[in-house]
């Protein structure tokens, strides 16, 4: 039993004729004649009754029918969607994201990305580098961008802009004054970091170590799930941090917190737009892919 066989039988039932059905069918009468026994043969009842009249359908042949109808209308419906998936007039996309892209970078470009493709409905799911992973291996999310490259063989891991990390401190700190301070000191204040793990916190380590310095040596006060929570401590006094340059903008612009210069040390990294390597990105996820990479890099540089 196929499709084919299905067309062909609702042709025939609703012209009232074989050699009508085969007409609109572009077959042979024969041809048609051919598959209408096969598909009775299988079912193993007539569907049709042969009088002079034409073709007229059987108690059994009513029944299939209406089902055969159905089926062919769920079809049509399933060809229109998938139409409209791989046309991107309708589409769900879900995307992971660590802190800063999902709170700076993503958010900045849904006009541009609605511009261009206004069919696509996103599911933005947030968490740190390591759990939007997870989600992205178990397939809950298609796409990931998040701010650490682990070695991950299952993953392809594209870079995009980089993100600049600053020393912070409330407007009450001691250093608030100072031009710079020395990477030495450091080691000397409360420091509010991310989660172990975290793509800003690898960044410090690695920017520390590359100086010579032992990142394990820092007095970490408290590790915090989140910038804005940090954030809060740091402008109520305790402590500093270094988070993502663009994240600090709006506070320190407003007096509520300020940047430190550290003498000798730059604490960069990379987002990384993160694609499961065994998986066919959909056509909404490969256009949301394309949206993001093509933004500029000074575009770039307001929202992370």
């Amino acid at each position: 039993m196929n499709l084919r066989q299905f067309e062909l039988f609702i042709a025939i039932a609703e012209s009232g004729s074989f050699s009508r059905g085969a007409e609109k069918s572009l077959l042979t009468q024969s041809t048609v004649s051919q598959h209408i026994a096969s598909l009775e043969s299988e079912v193993n009842i007539r569907l049709f009754d042969r009088t002079g009249r034409g073709a007229e359908l059987t108690a059994a042949g009513h029944l299939f029918f209406e089902h055969a109808r159905s089926v062919l209308a769920e079809l049509a419906t399933l060809r229109s969607c998938m139409a409209n998936f791989s046309g991107l007039k309708e589409a769900a996309l879900c995307v992971g994201a660590s802190n800063i892209p999902g709170t700076y970078l993503i958010p900045r470009l849904l006009p541009e990305l609605a511009r261009r493709h206004p069919g696509i409905r996103l599911t933005l799911l947030g968490g740190d580098s390591r759990a939007i992973l997870d989600r992205l291996i178990s397939g809950e999310v298609e796409l990931a961008v998040i701010g650490s490259h682990p070695d991950l063989p299952d993953c392809d891991f594209t870079p995009l802009d980089p993100d600049l990390l600053v020393l912070v401190v409330g407007p009450l700190h001691r250093w608030r004054e100072e031009v710079s301070i020395s990477p030495q000191q450091l080691f000397e204040e409360a420091l509010l970091l991310r989660e172990n793990g975290s793509g800003s916190d690898l960044a410090l380590c690695s920017a520390l170590t590359g100086i010579g310095l032992n990142p394990a040596g820092l007095r970490v006060a408290a590790r915090l799930g989140s910038n804005e929570a940090i954030k809060e401590s740091i402008a109520d006094g305790f402590g500093a941090a270094f988070l993502s340059e663009s994240s600090v903008k709006r506070e320190v612009a407003r007096g509520e917190l300020t940047i430190i210069p550290v003498t000798g040390l730059q604490v960069r990294r990379h987002f990384w737009l993160v694609t499961r390597r065994s998986r066919t990105l959909s056509p909404a996820a490969a256009a949301f892919a394309a949206v993001l990479q093509a933004s500029k890099s000074e575009e770039n540089q307001k929202c992370f």
